[in-house]
């Protein structure tokens, strides 16, 4: 939703442990004030009484709005505000004790495009300023009126850049550390509309800018802030800005186990970037204790992957059984839920009559088949639709051809096993149906299952839906459709899909040309689970550019609000590779229908090239803090 005022963001700081947050609107800038928030994690803020505003005692009030990159430090009892108009080289620094009546002091003869005064800090006994421009520079003070560069400049500029902006600069218990950033500037032509009723454009253009950003750490030695201790070799971040949606960075901050950053976008929308990141898991360009010239030429530097889920050495535990004609073709694609310490499997089977019916296995250990049903548990009679002319199918899936159920997501809510599933007709119709087995009947392996339903609207294609395995504000959630945006919808019962009541979704899962190996999104996996850093969400996805290799990844989502994306793998968790992933009915193929936790260990089963039960496995908190180290929590901030 666009904003009625226009804010602009100003900067971030983080003083005594609070986080404050400073922004004008329309009714500041009329003023000359600015609005001020303030946060003891740097996520959620409360906005402070009064209006902040600078006082020019030999002039007009400076607005606020006419600059860039604010910063507020402290030294004692002093606050200090630096800032640069638009329309000058001059930095302005202005002076309070309370943060909301600021005196505008004598401009500082200081050669840069933004600057930070670092707060609570002397070296040498002089005060410090870290600069950007075309370096990362530092000037000292010992009267805070003139002040004088030191010669080494810290960092230059990276190729191809523009501008390196500094962003915050914080005393640490290592050193001195410098969140900063390259930008990029791209021009980009856009075709000028007519004013005609048609709008179309008349051949001509004009040329507009979108501005990438790159978002760096490095840490300097606090006895010697010329001294580099650690730079972080990939960017803690960067963008991937449009001309529709052009984001700008206007402030970060540094916890002890995430960093913030703060961003506005065209519509006026401020937003924050939870990073989790930390400088001292990240040994690829330097150790502490060495300066970066000294060790960016180590042979022995570590460049770390993301952590893998890791296969078991039984797989295929599971292989169609020729002498059953219902699973002779497959045994594949397998959902899971886990009670009592025992996981039940239920699997996708394909047999003689090239139809797709549901199998049973129970293991306790995960991996070690225990029990196996000897017949097919659940199938579905589809009724052909008429019509005039045979229709061509216009949807195949593994080994079947004559439809059946599909590819099934279970859940486990009071006491009640729900299941999603994929109802193909066999001639083009693809829809999401649901249907249950009260958890004793399944563990007594009585397939008294309860009426199924078809849920999501005729005449649409639609797969991979997911029930949340537990209630959500006390709500059954269920998740229909991640992209282009994630939809979710609430129920007080899941009776209310009583097969003539739908959930509308969106299923057009376009190419996002800004990713790699995931850039085509296809579906969510398993149920989500439930774990304290966010609901693990496992997806499919596949290089838009090879489109016949389907991959695994991870992402969480927020608990409170699952349409809220928090981070998402840099890189595929498991991709096809084993004979048993190739060497099936469909080349290159890893499926996941089902994901349990057991003794804080992460167990994924997958079908393997649409024929065998697969899993890969993996420590639940390694997993996590791994994909938290590498993604971000974006959040409104409102």
């Amino acid at each position: 939703m666009k904003n009625k005022n226009t804010v602009q963001g100003l900067g971030a700081a983080l003083i005594d442990k609070k986080t404050y947050l400073f922004f004008c609107n329309d009714n500041d800038i009329r003023h000359g004030t600015f609005t001020m928030r303030e946060s003891d994690n740097g996520l959620t803020f409360t906005t402070m009484e009064g209006s902040a505003k600078v006082i020019n005692m030999s002039g007009p009030p400076d607005e606020l709005g006419e600059c860039s990159f604010v910063h507020i430090s402290k030294d004692g009892k002093y606050y200090y505000l630096t800032y640069q108009m638009c329309d000058s080289d001059e930095l302005c620094v202005a002076q309070s004790t309370n943060l909301i009546d600021w005196e505008k002091q004598p401009s500082l003869d200081i050669e840069c495009n933004n600057a930070k005064i670092v707060s609570n800090y002397l070296y040498a006994g002089r005060n410090v300023i870290v600069t950007g421009g075309n370096a990362l520079r530092l000037y000292v003070s010992r009267d805070f009126n003139k002040w004088t560069r030191v010669k080494k400049d810290l960092l230059t500029l990276e190729k191809g850049a523009d501008e390196l902006i500094v962003v915050d600069v914080q005393v640490v218990d290592d050193g001195i550390f410098v969140i900063y950033a390259n930008t990029y500037i791209e021009q980009v032509e856009v075709a000028v509309k007519t004013q005609k009723k048609d709008s179309q454009d008349d051949g001509k253009k004009k040329s507009d800018e979108v501005v990438q950003y790159k978002l760096y750490g490095a840490l300097f030695d606090y006895g010697d802030p010329t001294r580099m201790l650690w730079q972080s070799k990939k960017p803690i971040y960067e963008t991937k800005n449009t001309l529709e949606n052009n984001s700008k960075l206007f402030g970060a901050v540094l916890f002890e186990e995430y960093l913030v950053s703060y961003w506005i976008n065209n519509d006026g929308e401020m937003f924050l970037i939870r990073h989790f990141y930390s400088h001292e898991k990240d040994v690829t360009v330097g150790e502490v204790g060495k300066s970066y010239e000294e060790s960016k030429n180590d042979e022995d530097t570590v460049t770390e992957e993301f952590f893998e889920l890791e296969r078991a050495v039984e797989n295929p535990i599971m292989s169609p059984q020729d002498h059953y004609g219902w699973e002779s073709k497959a045994a594949y694609n397998p959902t899971a839920i886990e009670d009592d310490g025992t996981i039940h499997i239920i699997y996708r089977a394909d047999g003689d009559d090239m139809t797709s019916v549901w199998g049973y296995a129970s293991t306790k250990d995960g991996v070690t088949i225990d029990n196996r049903s000897k017949h097919c548990i659940y199938h579905r009679k589809a009724d052909p639709v008429q019509m005039p002319f045979p229709a061509p199918t216009l949807y195949t899936s593994g080994n079947n051809g004559n439809g059946g159920c599909e590819d099934p997501r279970a859940v486990l809510i009071d006491g009640t096993v729900y299941v999603t599933f994929t109802a193909f007709d066999g001639w083009g119709s693809v829809r999401v149906a649901l249907t249950s087995i009260a958890l004793e009947d399944l563990k007594n392996q009585k397939w008294n299952w309860n009426k199924t339903r078809q849920i999501s609207p005729p005449g649409e294609m639609n797969k991979n839906w997911v029930i949340f395995p537990e209630k959500i504000n006390g709500k059954f959630a269920i998740l229909h459709s991640f992209v282009p945006n994630i939809l979710v919808d609430y129920f007080d019962s899941l009776d209310e899909l009583d097969g003539e009541t739908f959930i509308s979704s969106n299923n057009v899962r376009p190419v996002d040309y800004s990713r790699g190996w995931d850039s085509w999104f296809r579906g969510v996996g398993p149920a989500p689970l439930k774990t304290d850093d966010g609901w693990l969400i496992i997806y499919h996805a596949m290089d838009y550019r090879n489109p016949d290799r389907y991959r695994l990844g991870a992402l969480l989502l927020d608990l409170e609000d699952p349409t809220k994306e928090l981070c998402r793998s840099r890189g595929p968790i498991l991709e096809p590779a084993e004979n048993y992933e190739n060497d099936g009915h469909k080349w290159g193929v890893i499926y996941s229908c089902g994901a349990v936790i057991k003794n804080d260990q992460l167990f994924v089963y997958y079908g393997g090239a649409d024929k065998f039960v697969c899993v890969a496995t993996a420590p639940l908190q390694q997993f996590l803090d791994d994909l938290k180290g590498t993604g971000e929590v974006k959040m409104i901030i409102s």
